[in-house]
């Protein structure tokens, strides 16, 4: 009966215009517009500027727009890399080459092409792309996985994993660990949690490893369809060690290794009343920084926190900024952070904020980040 019940309030989920947010790197945005439209925004951080990129015609009919956008975390924009845009409508994927224009011209965004096959993805969409692989998690529609080649940027015309459920509720999110390890939101049997699960492109297999419990789920509160659900994950690739580290946002925060079994870790450092809905790795300054809203005397505001991971599993308590009341411009739905940036979109704005990481005071010294 619970996971009827479940499964009944994703599909009737309240749909309104979601938006998402990457960034490369070396600190250059990839976004979805607040319209949902053949448009994608970029923005770089080093010069503060941002530009509309609009496809139109040159996008296949069935393309409605983009939800969700997706680059590799070791992506260098002023490289060239390739980056990523799923329509939630059709469940075709695009991508498209991103790199910074010489002469500080700004940034650049051209279509490389898009998948001719599309995949189910409701209510609910998310998608991850790293070494070749691109990943959707399609709500109910279950999971489905691309390839890409790593040099040109082209896709595969046809997922080589379709639709594949897990015996789970429904995948709103998803995030790569490694190009052959995916870690889903998920709402399963027990409640929301995260499933990890192994990529094998050759056998054309997806594999349910171990699934991690969230913390103070919010559970169906602050959703926004088709690709802002308030579960998410995003990974500390820790050079020292080799290990990788899974943080995550569902009303509370938790870090886990994803690739060992055992309990996630309870992270309880936030301020009272501040609830984590999404969340991104700043690896090269050891930072996470968790989107969300803070409740206090009956207001409800956007807000941003920002910890120190440099002990992965005993993060600290660096700072929260509140962004407006939640009445103006909707919840913060998406964070980035690379540099000594931090860049975030909400619900009601099609504007780019960004500032920058602050300092912090360890140790009776000062850091800056800057």
């Amino acid at each position: 009966m619970v996971k009827f019940q479940h499964a009944l309030l994703f599909l009737l989920a309240r749909c309104t215009q979601s938006r998402n947010i990457v960034i490369t790197s070396d600190g250059i945005a990839l976004a979805t517009d607040a319209r949902g439209s053949k448009s994608l925004i970029t923005y770089d951080a080093l010069d503060d500027q941002e530009t509309a990129h609009s496809f139109g015609s040159s996008l296949p009919n069935n393309v409605n727009g983009f939800d969700d956008v997706a680059v590799d975390p070791n992506a260098i924009a002023r490289d060239s890399t390739t980056a990523f845009a799923i329509d939630a409508n059709s469940g075709i994927v695009c991508s498209f080459n991103l790199r910074e224009r010489n002469n500080s011209r700004g940034v650049s965004l051209d279509l490389i092409g898009c998948t001719t096959q599309g995949v189910d993805t409701s209510p609910f969409v998310g998608i991850a792309a790293m070494g070749g692989t691109v990943v959707v998690s399609g709500g109910v529609g279950g999971a489905s996985i691309f390839t890409y080649d790593e040099d040109t940027g082209v896709l595969s015309d046809r997922a080589t994993i379709r639709n594949k459920n897990l015996g789970d509720i429904g995948y709103p999110d998803v995030t790569l660990v490694t190009p052959e390890i995916a870690a889903f939101s998920a709402d399963v049997e027990e409640g929301f949690g995260v499933v990890v699960t192994s990529i094998d492109i050759d056998s054309e297999s997806l594999t349910r490893d171990r699934v991690f419990p969230t913390e103070d789920s919010v559970e169906f509160d602050f959703i926004i369809q088709p690709s802002n659900f308030p579960l998410t994950s995003s990974v500390y690739f820790q050079n020292d060690s080799g290990k990788n580290y899974l943080y995550v946002a569902n009303g509370g925060i938790t870090v886990q290794d994803p690739q060992t079994n055992g309990n996630p870790t309870v992270v309880d450092v936030a301020p009272n009343g501040f609830k984590a809905l999404n969340v991104d790795v700043n690896s090269e300054r050891a930072v996470a920084v968790f989107g969300g809203v803070i409740q206090r005397r009956r207001r409800t505001s956007s807000a941003y926190v920002v910890l120190d991971i440099s002990d992965p599993l005993n993060p600290e308590f660096i700072n929260m900024e509140v962004i407006s009341r939640r009445s103006r411009n909707g919840r913060i739905t998406g964070v980035a952070s690379a540099g000594q940036n931090i860049l975030y979109v909400t619900e009601n704005s099609a504007s780019i904020g960004h500032v920058s990481l602050p300092t912090i005071d360890k140790s009776d010294e000062i850091v800056s980040f800057a």
